[in-house]
């Protein structure tokens, strides 16, 4: 919907919070559209981008890395998040049910693929490396997600198809 429609027929109240206020002086008008979900759980997702140029070799053996971040969850989920954060537990644990979901379906039987956490920005987020205690490695034909995963800070897991 366009912004007019939804600080005029769905959340007035958006007219005073900054970042509608900026969207407002930046579109005047008020036509540009925008995504309207129902749920916080609706809005999670993955966002996606890449090919990263000048990756170091150290790190990675494939020649594509791309750039993976959750959008509105995180890559953890356990029990504690599920009684303590509901909602966050649900959108994280969509964001990970949708990373393996475009894993699997980008991937050939008899491929692999690496993943890495890191959270420094630019060419300092591949200077540490992996902390080899943290490495994994995950089979997807025998996988199955279930209630705990983290994807640790500078773990490095191989995925298997």
């Amino acid at each position: 919907m366009t912004i007019n429609d939804y600080v005029t027929n769905v959340n007035p109240a958006a007219k005073d919070q900054l970042n509608m206020q900026l969207l407002l002086e930046k579109y005047p008008q008020g036509d540009k559209l925008m995504e309207v979900y129902d749920t916080e759980e609706d809005a999670a997702g993955l966002y996606i981008s890449g090919p990263i140029t000048r990756q170091p070799s150290h790190l990675f053996r494939h020649p594509y890395v791309y750039q993976v971040n959750p959008e509105g969850g995180s890559f953890e989920i356990n029990d504690e998040l599920k009684h303590s954060h509901p909602i966050l537990y649900q959108t994280s644990k969509k964001c990970l049910v949708e990373l393996f979901k475009y894993i699997r379906s980008n991937m050939e039987v008899g491929e692999d693929l690496e993943l890495y956490c890191c959270w420094a920005h630019g060419q300092e987020r591949f200077l540490d490396a992996p902390k080899k205690e943290l490495d994994l490695v995950i089979e997807l034909a025998t996988f199955q997600l279930g209630n705990e995963f983290v994807w640790k800070e500078r773990q490095y897991i191989n995925v298997r198809k």
